[in-house]
């Protein structure tokens, strides 16, 4: 098998198979043949979270378009197991970072929740969504985690299926990050806006059975660092940080 350690990896939906031609679109001919420099016969990696990870060479490459033909698998598919993060929106260079760095760190979903001091309301998902992509392709993971909303806190808490646990960054305290993780590694993590939650939003998530306060230090954290926060302290508390991303 040909070294393929510098093989691009691409994120294709569908399912792929030994010898399956698949076709690429308009965006991936562009970024192989203009930005990569590859021609037909180059090797790519192609995978996805049904099917796993494959290797295939460049078929076609031109103006109609490309294709490529599957060769072999190199990875099964693998559990997605990573944490759901619910977050309110910020401004979009940070929401953006954010969103890159938490699928580098595993995060299984992404929720973007509106709350009473929420100033940023994100128009494009799919920017959103093809920052993740990147991501993934670049940082080896099969999955491409969805993204959701926006939608009002009362609506989303009023969504969760019951018994559901949220752990929730508390600016004013609350029980480790790691000691609840640990017993309630299932759990939604929820980080509140720059601001925190308006008094009324606190007193609801109070009254919440499932909800379990964090605290993250003594300094105040702005929202995305609070949520990366988050996700490390949940990898820690499953023993699956390493460094294994660019």
């Amino acid at each position: 098998m040909r070294n393929l350690g510098r093989a691009p990896r691409l994120h294709l939906d569908g399912p792929l198979a030994r010898g399956a031609v698949v076709e690429l679109g308009a965006d991936r001919v562009h970024q192989l043949r203009h930005v990569l420099r590859l021609a037909p016969g180059a090797p790519v990696r192609l995978f996805n979270a049904e099917s796993g990870e494959w290797w295939a060479e460049l078929t076609r490459l031109d103006r109609r378009g490309g294709e490529a033909r599957i060769v072999d698998r190199l990875r099964p598919p693998e559990p997605a197991i990573g944490p759901r993060l619910a977050i309110a929106p910020i401004r979009p260079n940070r929401l953006d970072w954010l969103i890159e760095k938490a699928v580098e760190l595993g995060v299984g979903a992404v929720d973007l929740v509106l709350t009473q001091r929420t100033v940023v309301r994100p128009a494009r998902i799919d920017r959103l969504l093809a920052i993740a992509v990147e991501a993934a392709e670049q940082c080896e993971r099969l999955s491409v985690p969805p993204i959701g909303g926006p939608t009002e806190l009362e609506v989303w808490l009023a969504g969760l299926p019951p018994g559901t646990r949220v752990v929730v960054a508390d600016e004013e305290g609350g029980e480790p990050p790691l000691a609840a993780l640990g017993r309630i590694s299932d759990a939604i993590l929820l980080v509140g806006p720059e601001g925190g939650f308006a008094p009324g939003e606190r007193r609801r998530l109070a009254e919440s059975p499932g909800i379990v306060r964090v605290g993250l230090g003594r300094r105040i954290l702005r929202s995305e660092t609070a949520a990366l926060f988050l996700l490390v302290a949940h990898a820690l508390a499953r023993e699956e940080v390493r460094p294994s991303c660019p």
